[in-house]
């Protein structure tokens, strides 16, 4: 029985959103892959079968291409599958029905690289109709609209996420929608636009306005880029000598975008060894005042909500290039520090004609 009560202006939203998305073509191409996928990967997820669970098949349900719904399960691929012994036992428990949801969540989030996103797409791929997927989209969509669960302080992972579920399975109901469905809902609500968008100044900045178009389009295409491979990198990078992308239980990628009521962060770490927080912001197209700005006051949220035992916080800015703007300001605020990058590309001679005709 459906005993939540849902506000006439989210459930609005929510049908708007399921009336309007049939005519994206995008769209159309998830929702008419579900059988597909639930074809190729839910028997491989079934409690009788999920021991024999092969590594193969697991890297392949975590690719875009292949479970066509979820776009960022492949970062923690690795790690998931480092020892595929452990994460078979792990994902055993996780589809035991015999044992609570909220338990067995607990479990599996022992295994390095499973967070919420991978594991309820899993649990929601092996038993379609009972579990919905909670990952940075639906908690954001949910949030926005009013309908997100506020356990009690202290509630484990496995108690939030008994918690959304049932407003999930609740929802589906009341717009008479799978769950497959209410999770491309979901995506179709969720705002893909960064958020320099809404820190740009309505006028071209200094540095950038006589840069030739095309330019600026290559500069903010690599910087796109660098976050996700600073992100899926980072033990490349020197910054990792001294520090860790932030994670939490049930969440190994929490650091990247890190949500907060002012805003995401590009990338969030804490020190290894000192109590010391690191905020990572990209410039991109941003001007150096907007972006010293969006620092100063991710650091400020920071220091009031995350910060403990005399933590301190510090910025940090990653550029294309530097300029006076960006060099002046940060010489009044210690705190915050800038680096530049550089992309390599290089062209080398194929194999000559006589090298290549070899039979």
């Amino acid at each position: 029985m459906n005993t939540h009560s849902f506000s006439d202006y989210a459930l609005g939203q929510l049908r708007a959103a399921k009336a309007a998305m049939v005519d994206d073509v995008e769209i159309a191409e998830i929702l008419e892959s579900q059988d597909e996928v639930l074809a190729r990967y839910s028997p491989a997820f079934q409690p009788d079968r999920i021991m024999n669970l092969e590594e193969d098949v697991l890297r392949s349900f975590l690719r875009i291409e292949n479970n066509h719904h979820w776009s960022g399960l492949h970062r923690q691929v690795n790690r998931v599958c480092a020892d595929m012994t452990a994460t078979r036992a792990a994902l055993a428990e996780l589809v035991n029905e015999t044992r609570p949801i909220a338990e067995r969540m607990q479990l599996v989030t022992d295994i390095k690289g499973m967070g919420k996103g991978i594991i309820t797409a899993i649990l929601h791929v092996a038993y379609p109709d009972k579990y919905g997927v909670w990952n940075n989209t639906s908690n954001d969509g949910l949030d926005a609209l009013g309908l997100l669960p506020h356990p009690p302080r202290g509630a484990s992972f496995g108690e939030r996420y008994a918690a959304v579920n049932e407003v999930l399975v609740a929802l589906g109901v009341e717009l008479d929608v799978d769950l497959w469905t209410l999770d491309t809902i979901w995506w179709y609500l969720g705002d893909d636009d960064d958020e320099e968008d809404v820190d740009q100044p309505a006028v071209p900045s200094p540095e950038t306005q006589n840069v030739p178009p095309a330019t600026k389009t290559t500069r903010f295409a690599l910087e796109r880029h660098l976050h996700d491979y600073m992100f899926d990198n980072w033990d490349m990078l020197d910054l990792a000598q001294d520090w860790d992308i932030y994670t939490r239980k049930g969440e190994p990628e929490a650091g990247y975008e890190f949500r907060t009521p002012i805003g995401r962060i590009d990338l969030l770490a804490k020190h290894k060894r000192d109590p010391r927080w690191l905020i990572i912001e990209l410039k991109r197209e941003k001007s150096s005042d907007a972006v010293v700005g969006q620092v100063l006051r991710y650091m400020g949220w920071v220091q009031k909500h995350l910060c403990e035992n005399c933590e301190t916080v510090e910025g940090f800015v990653v550029a294309t290039e530097g300029d006076p703007q960006l060099h002046y300001a940060l010489t009044v605020v210690p705190a915050v520090s800038f680096q530049s990058y550089e992309v390599q590309f290089r062209l080398k001679n194929g194999p000559s004609f006589e090298e290549f005709a070899k039979p």
